[in-house]
């Protein structure tokens, strides 16, 4: 093929054949039945949207990952930056329809216009979980919870929540000494402390941020606090008594973790860290992350609570919380680990075609097995046996069936095991009560 016509891929998007596209679904799948035992509800809405509502939301660098542009009739449109804002929108606009609290969790695609890099991609997948229209902390900690199941039954062994919140931060920076113009970026720049360490956390402050030498001092001693959770909490309300708002943080703070432990979730895989910020400017109270320790991957999922976001569209005020999980990275680290033994191929038997005369058969067996949800593959035309038999070994189909004219006659057929090497004379009957599913496939 000349070179000037190659057929290839745009960058930063990918191609998913049988083996990721299983793995895929089956880490999906794991998402969706958590966040349904846990009263969450799905909802899907449109990869188009009109670009005002994420441009009023989204800051200037944002703005630049847009795939946006004009359609034939003139609208200003783009593709779906974020699945949050378009659920903002779709819960705006049907106001009347929506029952609070309402819990809806998202598992979407969604487009930026990044420069590709590892575990970057300008297509992938956005999974939210939301709570609507509840001011209790009990739906942060029911959503850490919720967290820590998701992520025990993808078979992860080391991992815990990091959690913190605003409010409590919002005091001690202003105990510390900075003003409320400085509250986000000293936020940015602390968010960091576990990954660059206190002394680059400090050059940031003073450099990058312009925070004073006493200020950044002040902060990184706080934060830097060790102990058990209930030792922390009390040596911040000593120290922070005289600012309401941080103990309010505190409190909630204190009914996240009584709910935790009541809820039995295992003490080691939670923690308060006081360090923690999240760079986004809307959060509001709560907010935590869940971190895989092995290994050095860090943050899979990045939450909060964000009381003022949806009040911006519906025109009323609307307490929020929940999160979002890395599901590309999520699935890029069970791939390169092998957490799963998926099979490579959804195909349970292969119906060998060899001889005109025993299609009529063929079709039959097929259907019959087909009804009772055995997945098969009729060879879509005759050809050699053995070249039949090393389609199957490559394709990894567990089982054959061959059926020739002297099978026909006895109406028996010849059942090949591929991984056992063997072989049995036998009948579809028999066959289908072997292979046929425990439960009907959905």
């Amino acid at each position: 093929m000349d070179k000037k016509n190659q057929v290839k891929i745009l960058k930063g998007f990918r191609d998913f054949f049988a083996a990721d596209v299983a793995l895929r679904n089956y880490v999906i799948n794991i998402f969706r039945q958590v966040f349904e035992k846990y009263g969450y509800e799905p909802l899907e809405t449109p990869a188009l949207e009109y670009s005002d509502i994420f441009l009023k939301q989204s800051g200037e660098e944002a703005t630049k990952l847009f795939y946006r542009f004009k359609d034939e009739g003139g609208r200003d449109i783009m593709l779906k930056y974020e699945v949050m804002i378009s659920m903002c929108r779709a819960v705006a606009e049907n106001l009347d329809k929506i029952v609070f609290p309402y819990k809806r969790y998202q598992i979407q695609t969604v487009w930026r216009a990044e420069k590709p890099q590892k575990g970057r991609f300008r297509e992938f997948t956005q999974c939210d979980a939301d709570t609507l229209g509840a001011s209790s902390v009990l739906a942060d900690a029911e959503f850490i919870q919720m967290g820590q199941e998701i992520l025990e039954k993808l078979g992860f062994k080391k991992f815990r929540a990091n959690i913190s919140n605003r409010k409590f931060l919002a005091g001690l920076i202003e105990f510390a000494g900075g003003s409320s113009s400085q509250f986000i970026p000293i936020c940015l720049s602390i968010d960091k402390l576990p990954k660059i360490g206190a002394l680059a956390v400090k050059k940031e402050l003073l450099e990058k941020r312009k925070i004073s030498s006493s200020v950044a001092e002040k902060i990184l001693e706080l934060i830097n606090y060790q102990g058990t959770t209930s030792q922390l909490i009390a040596k911040y309300r000593q120290i922070l008594k005289n600012f309401p708002l941080a103990l309010t943080g505190l409190s909630e703070l204190e009914k996240i973790f009584q709910y935790l432990e009541i809820a039995g979730v295992d003490q080691g895989r939670y923690c308060f860290a006081p360090y923690l910020a999240r760079g986004l400017a809307y959060y509001t109270g709560p907010i935590w992350e869940f971190e895989i320790i092995d290994g050095g991957v860090g943050s899979v999922a990045g939450c909060g609570r964000y009381d003022n976001v949806i009040g911006q569209f519906t025109g009323r005020q609307i307490p929020a919380t929940g999160g979002s999980f890395g599901l590309e990275r999520i699935i890029e680290i069970m791939k390169e680990r092998k957490m799963v033994n998926l099979p490579l191929t959804t195909t349970k038997v292969l119906i060998t075609n060899f001889a005109d005369d025993t299609l009529d058969t063929l079709i039959k067996i097929a259907k019959a097995l087909r009804q009772e949800d055995i997945t098969t593959l009729l060879y879509p035309q005759t050809s050699r046996l053995d070249k039949q038999l090393k389609y199957a070994d490559k394709k990894n189909i567990p089982y054959v069936i061959i059926v020739g004219p002297e099978e026909v006659k006895k109406q028996k057929i010849i059942f090949k095991d591929m991984k056992k090497a063997s072989q049995e004379t036998t009948t579809i009957d028999a066959v289908i009560k072997r292979l046929k599913p425990a439960t009907p496939r959905p």
